[in-house]
């Protein structure tokens, strides 16, 4: 009830009698119940206004029930099909009257509720030193807020309204989508307010907060995308050349570094190349990846698509000639983010080994349900030390929403754009991923050209940023949909006996991909409400 209000309020036209009721129960509703004069009257309650800001960020693995980007994307499939699954998207029945991860309202709703705050924020009492302190803090995180929710709704919808203040329903509610350029710098001018105000690093007692680097790295990601094909069809130089300057900003922090403890990435508090991430431990990944056999749903299984695309741990790809690949061992001598990202025939995984061989205890099968039905199961992600039987333990899960190799991606990618030829920047931001302590693959080849070197980049990105919800919009970004998204294959394992083993990829299906999906529909229900709101290209 709520959140309705909230949106229609910001975004709708409605006739309503006894504004001034209206107006005072908005005021209590955004405020859990108290009033603006309690809230924004008391520091502590202001911040912990500011909290369930925080609580509006958007989960970037399961934005809803069972749904994955990943198994919306190249990456996996879900074991089954339900009517809100990701099934929406792979079979091309997303409209402007279905989406099942639309996220047009609680993103206004979220910006409606930081705009609150910043309108308040300069007027909140404080008492000492360290509430002095931190209503700067909090003013700082606020920018970076709007900007992250808006960055949210550019990456799905593309240009959308601005709205910088609190409406009310005496303002003039038909606002139109302002332009990509508008939306871009209002962003980046939230991000730049941000990141001069915040610190670089917090203590303990604030893990999770905003920092100088978070906005940084947001301002890098969001020139990143705008710079990209979707948003940037004439491949203006410029716009990769301030997305470049972004992250290189960020490098030139010296705040963060590499970290080759890549099964360990989401499954502790702190490490080096962390740069802003969630403090909730999402305890329901233990139910909902572990393998069957160990209780789990299984609900991501990786696709072979992903699979071949990791490197042999020479360098070269499976199909290339020289790279040692046994196609009866075809797991054997693989980059090793490959087995800390992928369970697969023979993996072990809490001292048992898996069986996806067909009649397997895990093994393949072709009707729907929790085993397998491409012949994998999700590793990353999962903290071996949880379980489910014969002890229910939950582990630890805290959600990445940026990593500092995610920066150096983001780096060559933009540099080498930017570029005739990539230049040795761009060959040391990829190796720096690639080389680290822990990955230890071999540096890219000399001599690359721009379009060799865009491919290794994006394959590097690909297999180092796997089910962390990037492949989702890195197709759409890039405009290769219907050439990635068009099949989706497994490997079928056979036991042969002895410890022997054939594979066979097979096709699991087909899929659709259309051009206008590489960005979300307007809702309907919004542009009934705002008739100002034109409609994304395709679906009309």
């Amino acid at each position: 009830m709520k959140f309705k209000i909230i949106v229609i309020c910001m975004l709708g036209v409605i006739t309503f009698s006894g504004c001034k009721k209206f107006d005072e129960y908005l005021d209590k509703a955004e405020t859990g119940g108290l009033s603006e004069t309690e809230v924004f009257g008391d520091y502590v309650q202001t911040e912990r206004y500011l909290a369930n800001v925080y609580a509006q960020l958007l989960n970037d693995w399961m934005p809803s029930n069972s749904f994955t980007y990943a198994a919306a994307s190249d990456e996996a499939k879900c074991p089954v099909s339900y009517f809100n699954g990701p099934q929406v998207f792979t079979r091309g029945l997303i409209s402007p009257n279905h989406n099942p991860i639309d996220a047009w309202a609680s993103l206004y709703a979220a910006i409606r509720k930081v705009n609150r705050f910043i309108e308040k924020i300069d007027a909140v009492p404080v008492k000492n030193a360290t509430q002095v302190t931190g209503k700067s803090r909090m003013k700082g995180e606020a920018y970076f807020l709007r900007a992250y929710f808006y960055a949210e709704l550019h990456k799905r919808y593309g240009t959308v309204p601005i709205v910088d203040r609190v409406l009310q329903i005496s303002d003039n509610l038909n606002i139109p989508r302002n332009s990509e350029e508008e939306l871009v710098r209002f962003i980046v001018d939230d991000c730049n307010e941000a990141s001069a105000i915040l610190p670089t690093v917090h203590t303990s007692a604030n893990i999770g907060r905003a920092t100088k680097g978070a906005a940084m790295m947001l301002k890098a990601r969001v020139l990143l995308y705008a710079a990209s094909l979707l948003h940037n069809p004439t491949s203006d130089v410029q716009k990769w050349q301030r997305a470049a300057d972004a992250a290189e900003e960020v490098m030139k922090l010296n705040l963060y570094q590499v970290d080759g403890d890549y099964a360990g990435l989401f499954h502790k508090r702190t490490a080096a190349n962390i740069i802003f991430q969630s403090t909730l431990n999402n305890t329901s990944w233990v139910k909902q990846m572990f393998v069957p056999s160990q209780g789990g749903s299984g609900w991501i299984q990786p696709l072979q698509n992903l699979v071949d695309d990791y490197e042999m741990s020479n360098g070269l790809k499976p199909d290339e000639t020289g790279s040692g690949y046994d196609a009866n061992k075809p797991y054997a001598n693989r980059d090793p983010r490959f087995a800390a990202s992928i369970i697969y025939n023979g993996s072990k995984w809490r001292e048992n080994t898996i069986e996806t061989f067909v009649n397997g205890l895990d093994g393949l099968v072709s009707e729907e349900g929790a085993k397998t039905l491409t012949g994998y199961y999700l590793r990353k992600l999962l903290d071996e030390n949880g379980s489910l039987t014969p002890d229910n333990k939950p582990g630890d899960h805290f959600w990445v929403y940026m990593r500092y190799e995610e920066t150096l991606l983001n780096f060559a990618e933009a540099k080498n754009e930017a570029l005739t030829n990539p230049d040795n920047s761009v060959y040391d931001a990829v190796n720096a991923v690639r080389t680290r302590v822990g990955i230890n693959m071999p540096a890219l080849p000399a001599g690359l050209t721009k379009i060799q070197m865009r491919e290794r980049i994006r394959r590097e990105r690909r297999v180092e940023l796997a089910f962390e919800g990037f492949r989702f919009w890195d197709i759409k970004r890039w405009r290769i949909g219907k050439s990635v998204m068009r099949e989706a294959r497994g490997m079928r394992a056979l036991n042969q006996g002895g410890g022997n083993f054939s594979y066979t990829p097979f096709l699991i299906e087909s899929r659709i991909y259309e051009d206008a999906f590489d960005l979300y529909p307007i809702p309907q229900s919004e542009r009934n409400k705002n008739t100002a709101l034109d409609q994304n290209n395709g679906y009309n």
